[in-house]
């Protein structure tokens, strides 16, 4: 049990990270293409920018309440 909970962290800290660097910031960065820049008018052809960065920040503060609840149980696994 205790191996399955770390390796659980594991793919949660991954994700968690992943969705975090693919925010959009305010000045740019690694998310800049996947919701910023894309075509003429500022949006995506895939779906809006806002949905995009809804989505993801949904997730990020998913995973962080599940890896936050893993790390607080874990102690007390065998």
């Amino acid at each position: 049990m205790r191996t399955v909970l770390i390796i659980a962290l594991v793919v949660l800290g991954i994700i968690l990270v992943g969705s975090i660097l693919l925010m959009n910031p305010k000045g740019g960065g690694i998310g800049l293409g996947i919701g910023g820049a894309a075509g003429s008018a500022g949006g995506n052809e895939y779906g809006s920018k806002k949905s995009i960065e809804g989505t993801l920040k949904q997730v990020a503060t998913i995973t962080a309440i599940l890896f936050v609840g893993i790390c607080l149980f874990l102690p007390f696994v065998n």
